[in-house]
């Protein structure tokens, strides 16, 4: 056992580390929700992975508090749950003027479409 700090581990073992603290104190804490950010930042793909799976776990037990992740990024293809609800937030300079042109059920449908081809 040693000290978190930066000269023995990197930032994405911290972030790792913090997590799976978080996550422990799910079962423990009596609030409503826990809101954490940008947890993932600096996590190679194998330990994002890893983290975003128990959170899902954890998140979709009978009688938890809720849990909300703020990230502008996310890797593909990871696993959820039915209990599991995403929203996107799209906002900035990309972003078109009329909001009826962006259009995320459709995304998602030809995001699966193409999946299930590849597959």
């Amino acid at each position: 056992m040693s000290q978190l700090n930066n000269q023995t581990q990197s930032g994405g073992e911290r972030a790792v580390t913090t997590a799976f603290f978080i996550l422990a104190l799910q079962g423990q804490a009596q609030t409503p929700f826990t809101l954490v950010d940008e947890i993932n930042q600096g996590m190679d793909a194998r330990n994002e992975r890893m983290v975003h799976r128990r959170m899902v776990d954890i998140a979709c037990q009978e009688h938890k508090n809720q849990l909300f992740v703020v990230t502008p990024k996310l890797l593909q293809g990871l696993r959820y749950s039915d209990g599991v609800t995403v929203l996107v937030i799209a906002n900035g300079k990309g972003m078109p003027e009329k909001s009826d042109k962006l259009d995320f059920a459709n995304i998602l449908s030809l995001h699966k479409r193409v999946a299930a081809a590849a597959a």
